[in-house]
């Protein structure tokens, strides 16, 4: 009777371990299931080069990583074997965020960085806490906000301060400085990490970004505006800031670069030329050229709007209850623009041609600042050699800690108004445009003057005190 309720329990404890086994691999699933969802699905046929090559192909990825690779990563440090090792190494020369560092740095990072995945919504970091690893971004958006006091609600309010995007680290701050976590860092969509605890940071990564750390803020205290910034402040601005090199004829900013929204560039190193786009409708009356100065593409804020409009499907409800003056000013925008098509392409005659001028206006040289918000239409920064910028976030730089006495909004218009607009480069190639005309012309009459009339001057024509020789010269 014993042995059979041995059996019973026995075969109960089975079940049991196989229903936990189950539902620990359902979990794990789960919790994977972003990049697990990358395994090829391809079937093998009865083609045998098709099943080599399916066999032999490198596993798709989602992200940075192959599962092959984010696998040895999950193992433990000792059960990385060298080949494995020199595997992680030459990956850790391709990622972004681990470019910074020299060669025997991610070397020893292969043997104990650790591979993390996590969903959007997933709290990484919480303000306060104590830190035990720092973390690099391979692939999605961290959200990093910090606890503010609300004077109103007279409690504190989590508000959002910036990102961390794939190639940037965070959590180094806290073992930096030796305190606890001084933000709140959360996955804002599937996010996968490497992750490096401390034991590991202060052996491998801590001198490192100590030197950085150092170079950084001796960059920031070579700006005379940095002079009133507390510790705090500099010490945020070194989390926030990034350094630049640009090689010369590099674009380093522009309005496809995110120029007008992102950062404000202070120049470390070297010169940057300042280089304007002319976009001029040209035709020949007679024997002299016309310029017409074209206006800047897609500017036209109304003109967007009443086209969106005019794609709605309850764009007859919207015109409806649309007030009349927005209406004229729409219906204006469409006709103003009518002599576009709907490419965006302008309309020309037989004799007329469009032509685009560049120009260099000027040139920021080191200890300058740009990109404050200042109008920069249709230029782009470019360098003339090697250069450095250090990038500040502007949404950071206008807060009012930053920005006292409106310092930026100051710089701004000092650089609106010391920089010519377009309308005045215009006019200004146009004389000078004018004046190698005019000159061309008269120094060719001269010439056809001269073939016209032979010079018969004779050495005997020339005055006496111009054939003086003097030390055996003549003067």
């Amino acid at each position: 009777m014993s042995s059979k309720r041995k059996a019973d329990e026995e075969k109960l404890r089975r079940r049991r371990m196989v229903r936990f086994r189950f539902r620990c691999l359902i979990r794990t699933v789960m919790c994977n299931n972003y990049w697990l969802s990358e395994l090829p699905k391809q079937e093998l046929g009865e083609n045998t080069r098709r099943n080599i090559a399916i066999k032999t192909r490198r596993k798709g990825r989602k992200g940075l990583l192959t599962i092959m690779e984010k696998a040895i990563m999950n193992q433990e440090a000792a059960d990385r074997t060298p080949a494995q090792r020199a595997q992680l190494c030459a990956i850790f020369e391709k990622l972004d965020c681990l470019a910074r560092f020299p060669p025997e740095v991610r070397e020893e990072l292969a043997s104990c960085a650790r591979y993390q995945y996590l969903g959007p919504g997933r709290m990484v970091l919480r303000e306060g806490h104590e830190a035990h690893a720092v973390y690099f971004v391979l692939n999605g958006e961290i959200t990093v906000s910090r606890l503010w006091w609300d004077p109103v609600y007279k409690r504190h309010v989590d508000i959002p301060c910036g990102v961390r995007v794939p190639g940037e680290m965070f959590g180094e701050i806290a073992f930096l400085y030796d305190c606890r976590r001084t933000a709140t860092c959360t996955t804002a969509t599937d996010t996968e990490l490497l992750c490096v605890f401390r034991e590991d940071f202060v052996r491998i990564l801590e001198a490192t970004l100590r030197l950085q750390w150092e170079l950084m803020q001796e960059a920031i205290r070579r700006f005379q505006y940095f002079d009133h910034w507390s510790e705090e402040q500099i010490r945020e601005c070194c989390i926030l800031a990034k350094v630049n090199r640009y090689e010369p004829q590099q674009q380093i900013a522009g309005a496809d670069t995110g120029f007008n929204t992102e950062y404000a560039y202070f120049v470390l190193s070297g010169q940057c030329m300042i280089l304007q786009c002319l976009k001029v409708k040209k035709k020949r009356r007679g024997q002299r050229d016309c310029f017409h100065l074209l206006p800047i593409e897609g500017n036209n804020i109304q003109l967007k709007i009443a086209e969106r409009l005019t794609k709605r499907r309850d764009s007859e409800v919207l015109e409806s209850v649309m007030p009349s003056n927005l209406k004229e000013s729409l219906a204006n925008a469409v006709r103003s623009g009518s002599c576009e098509d709907q490419n965006g392409s302008l309309e020309l005659k037989p004799d007329e041609s469009l032509e685009h001028i560049f120009l260099d206006v000027g040139s920021f040289s080191c200890g300058s600042v740009f990109g404050l918000g200042e109008k920069f239409e249709d230029r782009t920064i470019v360098a003339r050699n090697h250069v450095q910028c250090m990038l500040i976030p502007r949404y950071w730089l206008f807060m009012k800690n930053q920005n006292t006495g409106n310092v930026w909004q100051r710089i701004k218009m000092y650089l609106e108004l010391a920089i010519p607009d377009r309308e005045k480069l215009f006019k200004q190639y146009l004389t000078d445009l004018n004046w190698m005309v005019y000159r061309k012309r008269v120094v060719t009459e001269v010439i056809q003057r001269q073939g016209r009339h032979s010079n018969r001057t004779r050495l005997a024509d020339v005055p006496l005190m111009c054939r003086v020789e003097q030390n055996g010269q003549r003067k």
